[in-house]
């Protein structure tokens, strides 16, 4: 039997996306099948303090990072289509450059983030950029998708009216966070808090109360033989619901009743480790765990910079996901109302990596690669490496020509 050679430009397989109605249904938990649920539930899991700790060290450095556009190369048309681009993303009308990427952030919190492209005409007859409009994860209802499973059309329900919108995403920048199967929702970097942040909850209201009523134990009341009056159950059930451990701790009972505490047994566990022992497991989560380092007196040097290593390559690849989101929505959807013949390709948006260089070891390893003749000091260098150190900028014609500097050889081998 002869085999036909499949098409090598058609497609054979099915991506598997589990979808009813347009609703996604890849959740497993019962408990959180619901997008109504599973969304409520991350705006409360984000409001705790250890997850906000978290998603703000993930996203402050983000934020704090500065923006650029570069040229796709040195034509005419290239430096205007760039200036172009770098004015739209700051001259928008309602909202800034930065707060559209705070909003695109919120993929990490919700798995997506979504807005809406809006244009507006200007006195120069192009179409500028006039705001991203963020549209609420929880607003979702459910997303339209192609016979191959691909989302089409974002569907929201207007809070207000109960009344729903249909959005194409041919208008939207959409960022998922790790959408597997093309899932238009992607999966919330919460999902994987859900447990620990639910035993730390539960854990820390039991240690509350455990506080409240520090009784030394469950208090329990022996009644004496025949007791049937419903009014002495009432007032000793009272008593007993708001008995506590402060400065006016003491009982009266009805003659006959006894009162002693019940002992859980000879077990005992520490709940402030436990509760310990979890905020550690969420900071786990893009290895932020550091950042209880030395809280309790416990960790090294290496294993704090170890962990902030890994925790650098992670924020670098949030950057990554979103500037590759940017690039292949909103550019080309800009610039496909605004020509400009002779440009060779778009222009870049480009972002700065996160945090403050390390600059000792930074010039450490400039000198070496310079001593080696690994490196060629240029004017370039110093003018990439001040700003990283806060200087002013190198004035006009100042450190021209000739750069080499005289090698020490290291003492001993000569």
């Amino acid at each position: 039997m002869v085999t036909q050679r499949a098409s090598p430009t058609g497609i054979i397989g099915v991506r598997g996306l589990k979808n009813l109605g347009g609703r996604v249904q890849e959740e497993y938990l019962t408990a959180l099948k619901s997008w109504a649920k599973e969304s409520k539930l991350y705006l409360e899991m984000r409001d705790d303090l250890v997850v906000g700790t978290l998603l703000d060290a993930l996203k402050l450095p983000l934020l704090a990072a500065e923006f650029d556009v570069t040229p796709a190369g040195d034509s005419e048309a290239d430096g205007r289509a760039q200036t172009f681009l770098w004015d739209n993303l700051n001259r928008m009308n309602r909202q800034s450059w930065r707060s559209h990427v705070s909003d695109m952030l919120e993929f990490l919190d919700f798995g997506f983030a979504i807005g809406e492209l809006v244009l507006e005409k200007r006195e120069d007859g192009r179409l500028w950029l006039s705001n991203i409009e963020p549209l609420g994860q929880e607003t979702l209802y459910r997303w339209d998708f192609d016979e191959r499973d691909a989302a089409q059309t974002f569907v929201q329900t207007d809070p207000d009216t109960g009344k729903t919108i249909s959005i194409p995403l041919s208008k939207c920048i959409l960022a998922s966070f790790r959408g597997r199967k093309g899932n238009p929702q992607g999966k919330s970097l919460l999902r994987s808090l859900y447990r620990p942040w639910r035993f730390l909850r539960d854990l820390e209201n039991m240690e509350a109360i455990g506080v409240e009523r520090d009784v030394g134990g469950m208090p329990v009341v022996k009644l004496p033989e025949g007791v049937t009056n419903s009014a002495d159950l009432t007032t000793v059930k009272d008593f007993l619901k708001g008995l506590r451990q402060d400065e006016e701790l003491y009982g009266i009972l009805p003659f006959g009743f006894e009162l002693s505490a019940y002992g859980g047994g000879n077990k005992m566990y520490d709940v402030g480790a436990i509760i310990e022992r979890k905020k550690k497991e969420i900071l786990m989560r893009l290895f932020a765990q550091f950042l209880m380092l030395g809280m309790d007196k416990v960790g090294t040097q290496a294993l704090v910079k170890g962990s902030h290593d890994f925790f650098y390559l992670g924020l670098i690849a949030i950057q990554q996901m979103l500037l590759e989101i940017w690039q292949q929505q909103l550019v080309p959807y800009l610039f496909e109302f605004n020509q400009f013949p002779g440009m060779t390709d778009y222009p870049k948006i480009t972002w700065a990596d996160p945090g403050k260089v390390d600059i000792k070891a930074l010039l450490d390893a400039y000198t070496q690669g310079v001593n080696s003749k690994l490196l060629t000091p240029l004017r370039e260098d110093e003018e990439a490496i001040r700003p990283m150190m806060d200087l002013p900028d190198l004035p006009e014609g100042e450190g021209e020509g000739n750069r080499d500097v005289e090698t020490v050889p290291p003492q001993g081998l000569f």
